[in-house]
């Protein structure tokens, strides 16, 4: 739609001008009632054509064309006046204006006259003004860089062109169309909700390959967000294609409203995306191309070797060479290139170089590829070897023009190799010769197709057969009178590929029965996954397993004696402390009877001990949780009066375990420290506690007789106690290599301790303590 801005000072004249203008010609007016006005609006807003009329107070029409003129030099500028003075329409077209035009007219012969000339100057303005583009826009293009240069120019041009607030700039990136740039008054159209509307429309106009100009209601109805959120009133979408290519998408928008879409502009657009489609074409290919060769000089600069272009004469003679040459040979590509310094043929070692021309040509003759291994020699005269491989080139009528390809450094690969050899030969040699027998199968996934592959010599002498004869046998049917365990072995390691030991695994051969140590292990071979090589190393333990089996039945018998010794002395134990309880009860002296009291209370410690042993899987172990407890109850049983006052409360690591030697000295003291608690710690009929409790840390154990009674005299002394349960735990305590601790503090606390290995020849002495 033309915007024509209306200057008059007449009131009721302007608005006949303004409503003939629109309302018959379809114009879109902007009024002014002085040549200020006419300014300012000018300055603000987008003007295609200015009617002015001659005589105005303040700025004529003359002096307002002056003042445009100044501003803009090629807008349409229509003088519409009464006057018929041919000088002044002299003087407004000297001054710039385009049509100098009569009122006095009939109305509808003026107007149609006017809006012709309007539409005339107006297309004419528009056409120059789109040629200046499009002149522009190919200059700057020249001299863009890059596609983001590319692509601000070619929104600067499309806004110029279609006049309209906004464009956006969509083209395709791996197949998808997404937004590129965006120019213009845009304050949201990035958001998702717009391109989630935006990008579908653009893909079906790509599809359809045509323009569409669309209006308010349009909008509305297939892109509401556009309207809702951006308040878009008209757009333009268009497809860009160059040379029957896809090239992306434009969008072209504007917050005002557009009744009509022009010819004009609609062919302007078009011609302007058409221009701006090849552009980004052009820059795409461009950026493609820099982009291919980039990754070209990357490709060759990255290779492991040199890339080179020669011919096969005597001299191998190289056209082209690259830096890597530098690394390989010390010359750099100048200096081997057309044999400047030095031709690569005289690189080459002499005694490698007569075959070398002669696989080259049979290789090119057949049309394949060559592969050579051959020395050279370095700037420093050092050897390397290289491997090189090429193709020969041929122009457009067949004619072979010279070789390509590359040549790489192989030296510490041909070392490795010989390593490889070398390492390969000890291995086949230690395989061979090994004392265990080793099988090799290689299986599919199944036990069922697991064969053997390979046997060494000591497996061959195990089985009594030969390689020959073994090699593609399956592994049930060597290892069929097999234990099970070997064949669920064999099955779980095809599962989960981990290594498997099998002890003692029996297998029935027709002279008897063997006995064998076992370990399988896998290792991936070939591309399929289940494809697997089984290693089997078995170890005859025939006579080993013979041999425990006897000392096994041998202590069994010993185990079975010495329980017996146990057993038997836990009876005689039994026997003297029933004698002395016999004893006990003839003699009426209490002093002789609690004397003989206590002896039946060690001899009883004791032989709990031989009694838990006899009972016990380790003939040679006691739990001290269950001997400690045994010894309470004892206690208990025996002082029947005592224990109804006293209360006696055990704590013991239900994880600590002793041998005889040092449960029988714990057994005496605890019996000792107890005795001495329930005799001497109370006063009669005091009711009190006695705790008892064997702990350990991780190096010591830790045995503790504690009572909450009245406690020792302050000036006891335990060495120079003339008590012999005293003496007694002092012995045994030394005996243990321990350290016995008396504390005074809220009753009386006995603590020994002991470490948990025994001291041999070390010099450990006790230690007495008296805390008090």
């Amino acid at each position: 739609m033309i915007r024509i801005l209306l200057v008059d000072d007449e009131p009721e004249l302007l608005e006949l001008e303004q409503r003939i203008l629109e309302q018959k010609f379809g114009f879109a007016t902007i009024t002014a009632s002085s040549g200020n006005e006419a300014l300012e609006v000018f300055e603000n807003q987008t003007i295609d054509a200015i009617i002015s009329d001659y005589s105005m107070p303040g700025m004529d029409g003359i002096a307002l064309l002056r003042k445009i003129r100044e501003i803009h030099s090629t807008i349409p500028f229509i003088l519409f006046t009464i006057r018929e003075r041919e000088e002044i329409a002299i003087e407004a077209i000297n001054n710039g204006a385009n049509f100098y035009m009569q009122k006095e007219k009939l109305p509808q012969v003026v107007f149609a006259e006017l809006a012709h000339a309007i539409t005339k100057s107006v297309e004419l303005f528009r056409a120059e003004k789109n040629l200046k583009i499009q002149r522009d826009l190919a200059l700057a293009n020249a001299n863009a860089k890059t596609l983001e240069e590319t692509l601000l120019i070619c929104t600067r041009a499309i806004l110029d062109v279609s006049g309209m607030d906004g464009v956006g700039i969509y083209l395709f990136y791996e197949g998808d169309l997404s937004l590129a740039t965006a120019s213009g008054n845009v304050p949201g159209y990035h958001t998702q909700p717009v391109q989630q509307q935006v990008i579908p429309l653009l893909q079906a106009i790509l599809k359809h390959a045509k323009t569409q100009f669309r209006e308010q209601p349009e909008i509305m109805q297939t892109t509401p967000v556009l309207g809702e959120i951006e308040n878009i009133q008209t757009d333009i979408c268009a497809s860009m294609h160059h040379h029957g290519k896809k090239i992306g998408a434009v969008h072209i928008f504007s917050y005002h409203k557009h009744d009509v879409f022009e010819v004009s502009l609609q062919r302007f657009v078009t011609d302007i995306i058409v221009q701006v489609g090849g552009y980004i074409s052009d820059r795409l290919a461009e950026e493609a191309l820099k982009n291919s060769e980039n990754r070209m000089k990357a490709l060759i600069r990255n290779l492991p070797g040199m890339v080179y272009h020669g011919h096969i004469d005597e001299e191998r003679t190289m056209d082209f060479v690259s830096e890597a040459v530098y690394l390989l040979t010390g010359f750099h590509p100048n200096e081997i290139t057309h044999n400047a310094v030095r031709s690569w043929g005289s690189l080459i070692y002499p005694h490698d170089r007569s075959h070398i021309p002669e696989v080259i040509t049979r290789a090119i003759e057949k049309n394949v590829m060559f592969r050579l291994t051959y020395r050279i020699l370095t700037r420093e005269n050092k050897f390397k070897w290289v491997l090189e491989q090429g193709t020969g080139i041929y122009d457009s009528d067949g004619t072979l023009t010279g070789i390509e390809g590359i040549v790489m450094d192989i030296t510490r690969q041909k070392i490795l190799d010989d390593q490889v050899k070398m390492y390969h030969t000890r291995l086949k040699t230690l395989f061979m010769l090994m004392a265990a027998g080793c099988i090799i199968f290689k299986s599919e996934g199944t036990v069922e197709n697991t064969v053997i592959i390979d046997i060494n010599r000591a497996a061959e002498e195990i089985e009594q057969r030969t390689k020959i004869d073994l090699i593609g046998t399956d592994f049930q049917s060597l290892f069929h009178a097999a234990d099970q365990e070997l064949h669920d072995a064999l099955s779980d390691i095809l599962i989960d590929k981990k290594a498997r030991t099998i002890q003692k695994c029996a297998i029935q051969y027709p002279n008897g029965l063997r006995y064998f140590d076992i370990f399988l292990s896998s290792a991936p071979v070939g591309t399929e996954r289940t494809d697997v090589e089984i290693f089997l190393i078995y170890n005859d333990v025939t006579n080993r397993v013979i041999t425990e089996k006897q000392i096994i039945t041998s202590l069994h018998e010993k185990e079975l004696l010495l329980k017996e010794v146990h057993h038997r002395v836990k009876n005689n134990l039994q026997i003297i402390s029933g004698i002395l309880k016999l004893q006990s009860m003839r003699i009426q002296d209490p002093r002789a009877q609690e004397i003989i009291q206590e002896c039946r209370n060690q001899v009883y410690s004791m032989a709990s001990i031989h009694e838990l042993l006899y009972n016990s899987r380790d003939i040679g172990r006691v739990r001290v949780e269950d001997y400690i407890s045994k010894l309470v109850d004892h206690f208990k049983q025996e002082y029947e009066g005592i224990s109804a006052r006293l209360k006696l409360i055990v704590r013991v690591d239900p994880a600590i375990v002793l041998d005889i030697e040092r449960c029988i000295p714990c057994g005496l003291i605890l019996n000792e420290l107890i005795m001495n608690a329930v005799k001497y710690a109370f006063e009669p009929d005091q009711d009190g506690e006695i705790k008892i409790s064997f702990t350990q840390d991780i190096q010591s154990y830790r045995m503790q007789v504690a009572d909450n009674g009245r406690g020792l005299p302050k000036d006891f002394d335990v060495r120079k106690s003339q008590s012999l349960g005293m003496e007694l735990t002092s012995q045994l305590t030394h005996q243990l290599r321990g350290k016995l601790n008396i504390s005074c503090d809220k009753g009386t606390t006995f603590t020994v301790t002991f470490p948990k290995k025994d001291g041999g020849s070390e010099k450990n002495e006790s230690t007495t303590n008296t805390d008090r």
